[in-house]
């Protein structure tokens, strides 16, 4: 008796047959997030050139003389808003992500000799797999635009 009598007659050897099947099995591959943010902010400066001011007057139909105030647009075109940016403390979001991965880092610490619990390991793996996320981060594209 062989292991084929078990099983209904053409069935053993069908490939479609659940018993048959296999699983296909995991493999690694590179994969790349590339992502485009923005975010406006205040900035103060005074790396700018005024915009002229005053008053324009105007008559009205009774002959009664009013002002018209106006104010130009400064002009900000040798502006360098990088470094505005900068100056008032302000970061990227790559710069915020090592931030975070020092802040971890310290974290890391407070978990030590924690190491053989159950809730020990779990929060290091945990942290430790935060660290590994916010590293080999890119700056594909920086811009530094007046909204």
């Amino acid at each position: 008796m062989s292991s084929a009598d078990f099983y209904p007659e053409g069935a053993y050897r069908d490939v479609n047959a659940p018993y048959n099947q296999s699983e296909v099995p995991e493999e690694e591959f590179e994969v790349t997030c590339s992502q485009t943010l923005s975010k406006t902010t205040t900035v103060f400066t005074n790396n700018y050139i005024p915009g002229d001011s005053g008053a324009d007057y105007e008559t009205d139909d009774e002959g009664h003389t009013y002002a018209i105030p106006y104010q130009e647009e400064h002009d900000t075109s040798e502006t360098n808003w990088e470094e505005e940016y900068n100056y008032n403390d302000h970061y990227t979001p790559l710069e915020l992500i090592e931030l975070y991965k020092e802040t971890l880092k310290e974290q890391l610490k407070s978990w030590e000799g924690m190491e053989d619990t159950y809730a020990g390991k779990r929060e290091i793996r945990h942290i430790e797999h935060l660290i590994e996320e916010c590293s080999n981060w890119i700056d594909d594209e920086t811009e530094y635009i007046k909204a």
